[in-house]
Order: structure tokens, then C-alpha cells, then sequence
């Protein structure tokens, strides 16, 4: 089973993303968090590798000790080598964050189908060809 590890801490979006996620491919768990420490305490505690997420989805702001720039940033020094996506509906992080942690960027609102399909694929371990990386994914 492909996996989807989505930090975002408005409940709403939660549940919109995960049922598009399943609609679009029910074979697709999306393991979902509200709080930056809940995520990293799950990530270190799967020693076991128990799950093996394919992509990432980080909302910018959310509560914890970690945004999910740093939250980013922590994976990436973890080695966790996967996709990430980052998203808020404020500013845009800068492209050279963007690009030295290897992240993409979806502004919030999502046109939910255009995420989905965008993301999925990513589940899977598969980087479709995306035009070359601009910091933004519409």
C-alpha cells in the first residue's frame, strides 16, 4: 500500500484531502497530522520502517515546534531523500529554501483535483514529468 503523510492542521482540509486522495485511488492511505510533533515522534518512532511513505504534504503553518519549512528541513537531515510538498495560503517561501531542501510548492487554495492528480503519483515513487522545478505546482 502507497502512503501519503499529510501535516496540516485545519480538520477540514484533512478530511477533503484524504477522501480525494481515496476517491482518486483507494489504494493510497494518507496518514494525516495536525501537529509537527506528533509527525517528527512518528517518524522516529518507526524504527521498524513499518510505513513507507511516498510523498510528504506539509502545510507551511501549523502548530508544534516545527513550521513545515523546518519540518522539511528535519526530514531532509534525516536523509529521508522523498518528495515533499509544501503548501500554505500565505506567502510563498523563498525559491532558495525551496530549491536547497528539493521542495514543491502548492499555494493553497488547492483546485482539489489538480492536487490529487499532481501528488498520487508521487505515492508511488514516481516523479511524473513535471515541467523543471519553478517552486510552484498549480
Amino acid at each position: 500500500m502507497a502512503h501519503i503523510i499529510h501535516l496540516e492542521d485545519d480538520n477540514p482540509l484533512q478530511e477533503i484531502f484524504k477522501v480525494a486522495v481515496q476517491t482518486y485511488d483507494p489504494d493510497i492511505e494518507c496518514l494525516q497530522f495536525n501537529n509537527s510533533d506528533i509527525l517528527l515522534d512518528f517518524i522516529q518512532q518507526d524504527t521498524n520502517a513499518k510505513i513507507q511513505p511516498g510523498v510528504f504534504v506539509l502545510d507551511i503553518r501549523v502548530p508544534g515546534k516545527l513550521n513545515g519549512l523546518e519540518m522539511a528541513e528535519k526530514l531532509r537531515e534525516m536523509d529521508i531523500s522523498l518528495p515533499i510538498f509544501v503548501t500554505s495560503a500565505y506567502q510563498k517561501p523563498n525559491k532558495s529554501i525551496l530549491t536547497k531542501l528539493d521542495l514543491m510548492w502548492m499555494p493553497k487554495p488547492w483546485h482539489i483535483v489538480n492536487a490529487t492528480q499532481t501528488i498520487v503519483p508521487f505515492a508511488y515513487g514516481t516523479r511524473p514529468n513535471l515541467p523543471k522545478f519553478d517552486g510552484k505546482v498549480e
